[in-house]
């Protein structure tokens, strides 16, 4: 399996809890975000699979991340949840100093609490966690989500300045990429701007393009991680979302494969002079 792995995997962190209560004391209604224990055959698929991903880019990124630190922005979610923890494990053996933020938008009643879930899942894996607070105010013309990611890059460009941090770590996935892509296709994008969310852009870093959601549902059910679900997710009000849950099953339905496809079709955009690209895309089937 490589380095990151090991005979036997760390046991899974107690983490669930409601926010605002005393870590480890209560537990969330929703079944589906509080895993039941697994055994570790069971675990170490999962495991592996989003490990290794992470860990061949550290060892062999054409821009090694090896002696740097890493700000991870982690909401709470199972995708950011999983770089959290994966980074924290895997930047041991190789001297990558992490640090968490969390960023409330003050944008749902209950947001404030959500920084709770993220802090104790940072100090259970011994890295600083800082939580952030911005104020959203969308401009004419503007949509919220887009001032609310302006705010939210703002202020964590200036934390990663303040505590030396030489890239801030996003969770987006391969879904998230496959959606940015066909968005850019539907709107009439150049074939520049097709390569959708870039591996690095500045002191930005997305390492998990390669990892599907499912697989990170699944790390965070084995490890025993509890992860929020943003209501946001759901509203169909929102582009994306309607992209995500009405459209990528369509074209799955009618060109199986699609989403993986356009992951392919970013990627080349983004690097037209490599040719193995496909095959360094996963198939969400066999994810």
């Amino acid at each position: 399996m490589g380095r990151y792995s090991s005979a036997r995997l760390e046991h899974p962190a107690h983490t669930r809890y409601v926010p605002g209560s005393n870590p480890g004391t209560a537990t969330m209604p929703c079944q589906k975000n509080n895993p039941l224990p697994l055994s570790e055959r069971e675990r170490q698929p999962s495991v592996a699979r989003v490990r290794r991903v992470l860990a061949s880019i550290l060892d062999h990124s054409s821009e090694p991340w090896r002696f740097c630190s890493v700000l991870v922005a982690c909401s709470g979610g199972a995708d950011s949840s999983t770089l959290l923890d994966a980074l924290a494990y895997l930047g041991k053996s190789r001297q990558i100093r992490v640090e968490v933020a969390h960023v409330d938008h003050g944008l749902r009643p209950e947001s404030a609490g959500e920084a709770d879930l993220v802090r104790v899942l940072s100090q259970e894996r011994g890295v600083p966690f800082h939580q952030l607070s911005v104020g959203v105010v969308a401009g004419k013309g503007d949509s919220v989500q887009n001032a609310a990611r302006a705010a939210r890059m703002g202020v964590l460009e200036r934390l990663a300045g303040e505590r030396n941090c030489d890239v801030i770590a996003f969770g987006h996935t391969a879904d998230d990429q496959a959606e940015t892509v066909l968005m850019r296709v539907l709107d009439g994008a150049t074939p520049g701007a097709l390569c959708g969310i870039l591996p690095r852009s500045g002191m930005r870093i997305h390492p998990m393009l390669g990892i599907w959601r499912r697989q990170t549902e699944a790390y965070c059910r084995a490890m025993g991680i509890h992860y929020l679900d943003d209501p946001s997710n759901e509203n169909r009000r929102y582009r994306r979302v309607r992209i995500r849950k009405e459209v990528m099953p369509v074209l799955e339905s009618i060109s199986p494969g699609a989403k993986r496809r356009l992951v392919v079709l970013g990627a080349r955009m983004a690097y037209p002079d490599q040719r193995d690209l496909a095959s360094r895309v996963p198939r969400e089937r066999d994810s």
